[in-house]
Protein backbone atom coordinates (compact mmCIF):
# COMPACT_ATOMS: atom_id res chain seq x y z
CA UNK A 1 0.00 0.00 0.00
CA UNK A 2 2.85 2.36 0.81
CA UNK A 3 4.36 1.50 -2.54
CA UNK A 4 1.13 2.42 -4.33
CA UNK A 5 0.88 5.73 -2.47
CA UNK A 6 4.47 6.65 -3.29
CA UNK A 7 3.97 5.74 -6.95
CA UNK A 8 0.76 7.76 -7.05
CA UNK A 9 2.50 10.82 -5.50
CA UNK A 10 5.44 10.41 -7.86
CA UNK A 11 3.05 10.22 -10.83
CA UNK A 12 1.20 13.36 -9.70
CA UNK A 13 4.50 15.17 -9.23
CA UNK A 14 5.71 14.23 -12.72
CA UNK A 15 2.42 15.25 -14.34
CA UNK A 16 2.46 18.56 -12.44
CA UNK A 17 6.01 19.34 -13.55
CA UNK A 18 5.13 18.58 -17.17
CA UNK A 19 1.98 20.75 -17.01
CA UNK A 20 3.77 23.72 -15.45
CA UNK A 21 6.67 23.40 -17.87
CA UNK A 22 4.24 23.64 -20.78
CA UNK A 23 2.31 26.60 -19.33
CA UNK A 24 5.26 28.90 -18.69
CA UNK A 25 6.38 29.33 -22.30
CA UNK A 26 2.79 30.04 -23.33
CA UNK A 27 2.54 32.75 -20.66
CA UNK A 28 5.88 34.26 -21.70
CA UNK A 29 4.77 34.18 -25.31
CA UNK A 30 1.59 36.05 -24.38
CA UNK A 31 3.60 38.63 -22.43
CA UNK A 32 5.90 39.19 -25.44
CA UNK A 33 2.92 39.62 -27.77
CA UNK A 34 1.14 41.97 -25.38
CA UNK A 35 4.32 44.00 -24.95
CA UNK A 36 4.80 44.27 -28.70
CA UNK A 37 1.17 45.31 -29.19
CA UNK A 38 1.47 47.92 -26.44
CA UNK A 39 4.52 49.44 -28.12
CA UNK A 40 2.78 49.51 -31.51
CA UNK A 41 -0.42 51.05 -30.17
CA UNK A 42 1.33 53.35 -27.69
CA UNK A 43 0.90 56.42 -29.91
CA UNK A 44 -2.29 57.53 -31.58
CA UNK A 45 -3.54 60.60 -33.37
CA UNK A 46 -6.14 62.74 -31.67
CA UNK A 47 -6.19 65.44 -34.35
CA UNK A 48 -4.90 65.41 -37.94
CA UNK A 49 -5.67 68.22 -40.41
CA UNK A 50 -4.22 69.97 -43.42
CA UNK A 51 -4.26 73.75 -43.16
CA UNK A 52 -3.05 77.00 -44.72
CA UNK A 53 -1.35 78.33 -41.56
CA UNK A 54 -0.51 77.71 -37.91
CA UNK A 55 -1.49 80.49 -35.49
CA UNK A 56 -0.75 80.25 -31.76
CA UNK A 57 0.12 76.54 -32.19
CA UNK A 58 -3.33 75.83 -33.68
CA UNK A 59 -4.30 75.07 -37.31
CA UNK A 60 -5.89 77.89 -39.33
CA UNK A 61 -7.48 77.69 -42.76
CA UNK A 62 -8.29 73.99 -42.40
CA UNK A 63 -9.17 72.24 -45.63
CA UNK A 64 -8.19 69.68 -48.20
CA UNK A 65 -8.01 71.89 -51.33
CA UNK A 66 -5.44 74.66 -51.52
CA UNK A 67 -4.63 77.27 -54.17
CA UNK A 68 -1.34 77.19 -56.03
CA UNK A 69 -0.84 80.86 -55.15
CA UNK A 70 -0.40 79.86 -51.49
CA UNK A 71 3.21 79.80 -50.37
CA UNK A 72 2.99 76.59 -48.33
CA UNK A 73 0.61 74.17 -46.67
CA UNK A 74 0.81 72.53 -43.25
CA UNK A 75 0.05 69.13 -41.77
CA UNK A 76 -0.97 69.52 -38.11
CA UNK A 77 -1.12 66.56 -35.73
CA UNK A 78 -1.89 66.09 -32.07
CA UNK A 79 -0.24 62.87 -30.91
CA UNK A 80 -1.30 61.20 -27.66
CA UNK A 81 -0.08 58.21 -25.70
CA UNK A 82 3.68 58.75 -25.54
CA UNK A 83 5.20 57.42 -22.32
CA UNK A 84 8.71 58.59 -23.17
CA UNK A 85 10.32 60.97 -25.66
CA UNK A 86 9.86 59.55 -29.14
CA UNK A 87 9.24 60.88 -32.64
CA UNK A 88 6.98 60.61 -35.65
CA UNK A 89 7.65 61.25 -39.32
CA UNK A 90 5.43 63.31 -41.60
CA UNK A 91 6.05 61.69 -44.99
CA UNK A 92 4.80 63.97 -47.80
CA UNK A 93 3.71 62.63 -51.20
CA UNK A 94 2.62 64.30 -54.44
CA UNK A 95 0.79 61.66 -56.43
CA UNK A 96 2.61 58.47 -55.46
CA UNK A 97 6.05 60.08 -55.27
CA UNK A 98 7.58 60.86 -51.88
CA UNK A 99 8.74 64.48 -51.83
CA UNK A 100 9.72 64.98 -48.18
CA UNK A 101 10.05 63.28 -44.80
CA UNK A 102 10.11 65.40 -41.65
CA UNK A 103 11.10 63.86 -38.29
CA UNK A 104 9.22 65.51 -35.42
CA UNK A 105 9.94 64.91 -31.71
CA UNK A 106 7.11 63.91 -29.37
CA UNK A 107 8.02 65.00 -25.84
CA UNK A 108 4.88 64.38 -23.76
CA UNK A 109 1.70 62.28 -23.57
CA UNK A 110 -0.23 64.93 -25.55
CA UNK A 111 1.90 66.78 -28.10
CA UNK A 112 0.94 69.13 -30.94
CA UNK A 113 3.31 69.24 -33.87
CA UNK A 114 3.29 70.12 -37.55
CA UNK A 115 5.32 70.18 -40.71
CA UNK A 116 4.97 72.32 -43.81
CA UNK A 117 5.68 71.98 -47.50
CA UNK A 118 6.43 74.78 -49.94
CA UNK A 119 3.94 74.49 -52.79
CA UNK A 120 6.16 75.90 -55.52
CA UNK A 121 4.92 74.59 -58.87
CA UNK A 122 3.21 71.55 -57.36
CA UNK A 123 -0.29 70.80 -58.64
CA UNK A 124 -2.53 67.82 -58.09
CA UNK A 125 -3.40 65.44 -55.31
CA UNK A 126 -1.10 64.44 -52.50
CA UNK A 127 -1.10 63.12 -48.98
CA UNK A 128 0.90 63.01 -45.77
CA UNK A 129 1.45 59.79 -43.83
CA UNK A 130 2.15 60.01 -40.10
CA UNK A 131 4.56 57.19 -39.18
CA UNK A 132 5.74 56.20 -35.67
CA UNK A 133 9.39 55.40 -34.88
CA UNK A 134 8.66 51.67 -35.13
CA UNK A 135 7.27 52.08 -38.67
CA UNK A 136 3.60 51.87 -37.71
CA UNK A 137 1.44 54.18 -39.84
CA UNK A 138 -0.69 56.20 -37.42
CA UNK A 139 -2.72 58.16 -39.95
CA UNK A 140 -2.98 59.80 -43.36
CA UNK A 141 -4.22 63.22 -44.54
CA UNK A 142 -5.14 63.91 -48.17
CA UNK A 143 -4.85 67.28 -49.92
CA UNK A 144 -5.09 68.79 -53.37
CA UNK A 145 -3.38 71.82 -54.90
CA UNK A 146 -5.33 73.53 -57.70
CA UNK A 147 -4.30 76.28 -60.09
CA UNK A 148 -5.11 79.69 -58.63
CA UNK A 149 -6.91 80.71 -61.86
CA UNK A 150 -9.51 77.94 -61.31
CA UNK A 151 -10.45 79.53 -58.02
CA UNK A 152 -10.65 82.99 -59.62
CA UNK A 153 -12.83 81.73 -62.49
CA UNK A 154 -15.26 80.18 -60.03
CA UNK A 155 -15.47 83.45 -58.08
CA UNK A 156 -16.05 85.47 -61.26
CA UNK A 157 -18.81 83.11 -62.35
CA UNK A 158 -20.65 83.75 -59.07
CA UNK A 159 -20.32 87.56 -59.16
CA UNK A 160 -22.63 88.23 -62.16
CA UNK A 161 -25.40 86.19 -60.51
CA UNK A 162 -25.15 88.31 -57.37
CA UNK A 163 -25.18 91.54 -59.39
CA UNK A 164 -28.18 90.33 -61.43
CA UNK A 165 -30.06 89.41 -58.27
CA UNK A 166 -29.41 92.85 -56.80
CA UNK A 167 -30.70 94.48 -60.00
CA UNK A 168 -33.90 92.42 -59.87
CA UNK A 169 -34.58 93.38 -56.23
CA UNK A 170 -34.51 97.13 -56.88
CA UNK A 171 -36.95 97.17 -59.79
Amino acid sequence: MLKKSLLLLLGILIVSVVCFAQEEPAEESMKDTTSAMAKESELSIEDLVMCAAIEDREPSGIGTVFSSDSEKIYCFTKIIGATDTTSVNHVWYMGDQQVASVNLPIKSAAWRTWSSKMIGNSLGKGYVEIVAEDGTMLGKADFEIKVAAEKTEASEAEEPEEEQMEGDDTE
